[in-house]
């Protein structure tokens, strides 16, 4: 009983934190330390309009120095009925989803002169990347990922690219 009445406190005191911040500072949560909050709430930019679509690319290179083809990362979880239930699978991929449109938004709000590799949502796509790429088996000697705007209906193309990474070491 205790431990219930303590963590309800917690989250009390969560919540009124939040709301102190925002009455005191504005609508637009910002700061260093309240950045990181922001994994407990969805991105809900996706209500301003049917638009272009922040996407993850990955491709990577051989032994023998040849690029592979940028491949799309897009996370779909097969339908299952018992998914409806419990779906832990497909709301990892929309968390993954929703850190490459989280990183999408940091380097369109990124001050001039600042490297996107500091940025923490930077940090945690390159992990995603590298991750995704062990598990296909597919990670070579260098590897590189993008993040692209892709037009809804339409095929995606390089010069949608919003930003390239260096190349990575296997």
């Amino acid at each position: 009983m205790r431990v219930q009445t303590l963590s309800l406190l917690l989250v009390a005191a969560y919540f009124a934190f939040l709301l102190g911040s925002l009455v005191l500072r504005g609508r637009e949560i910002s700061g260093p330390w309240l950045y990181l909050l922001r994994s407990f709430f969805p991105n809900w930019r996706f209500y301003h309009g049917f638009g272009h679509q922040p996407r993850l690319f990955v491709r990577t290179q051989d032994e023998a120095g040849q690029w592979s083809d940028w491949q799309m990362f897009i996370p779909r979880a097969p339908f299952a009925l018992p998914n409806l239930l419990h779906n832990a699978r497909n709301n990892l991929q929309l968390a993954q989803q929703n850190l490459v449109d989280h990183l999408a938004f940091d380097i369109q709000t990124l001050q001039d002169g600042r490297d996107p590799r500091e940025l923490v949502s930077y940090q945690m796509v390159t992990r995603l990347a590298r991750e995704w790429l062990l598990a296909q088996g597919r990670l070579g000697r260098r590897w590189q990922f993008e993040i692209r705007q892709v037009p809804p209906l339409h095929a995606p193309t390089a010069d949608m690219a919003i930003l390239i990474s260096p190349l990575l070491e296997g």
